[in-house]
């Protein structure tokens, strides 16, 4: 059977979005084995912009101008026509600085209600994400205020929620949700009235 060489192979990759990259999967064996490459979760592999493949052929995969939904693991897989064939599975992490926007940037709600506020957020790695008022102080958890961050799929999408308790006149104005990480950072807001 096809045997991989890890020393010539490329390993987990990580590169900042607009970034191209190339893996590279070399094998031995007799008689000598061809790669493939597919992605371990059978999504299409963009070669381009506007080539997308199932599976590509060849010992080098080349990714021009990657972008976070080339994000996960592409596995190369080595057959020669003596079983079993084998793969070796890399994974490919795409930086970016968050994005984030509120679904509703207007709240209108009357006093005494409870109300929840919520941006969604697309960043990777993950961003440190908070709540602030319009003169900048954070919101830390309190019988008022409740924040939470939802991890959704894929894992470089969030949402995160303020829960407001009993609003009061108070309670009025600019509420800010930040969101940063090694890449950047950014923000939304939402005018509660």
């Amino acid at each position: 059977p096809p045997n991989i060489d890890d020393s010539v192979s490329s390993s987990d990759v990580i590169v900042r979005e607009g970034a191209n990259v190339t893996l590279r999967c070399k094998a031995t064996g007799s008689p000598p084995p061809s790669i493939k490459w597919k992605r371990d979760d059978n999504t299409k592999i963009a070669i381009t912009r506007n080539n997308s493949v199932l599976e590509w052929e060849g010992d080098v995969l080349t990714l021009s101008r990657v972008s976070r939904y080339d994000m996960g693991a592409y596995l190369c897989i080595a057959i020669n026509g003596v079983p079993p064939s084998v793969s070796k599975r890399i994974k490919v992490s795409v930086d970016f600085p968050p994005m984030i926007w509120a679904p509703h940037q207007l709240v209108g709600i009357p006093v005494g209600y409870n109300v929840t506020l919520e941006c969604n957020i697309e960043a990777h790695p993950t961003s440190l994400n908070y709540w602030t008022r319009e003169n900048d102080h954070m919101i830390h958890d309190s019988q008022k205020y409740k924040t939470e961050t939802i991890i959704g799929h894929p894992s470089y999408k969030s949402v995160m929620r303020l829960h407001i308790g009993e609003v009061q006149h108070s309670d009025y104005g600019i509420y800010k949700c930040i969101a940063k990480n090694p890449r950047g950072e950014s923000d939304g807001s939402i005018r509660l009235y």
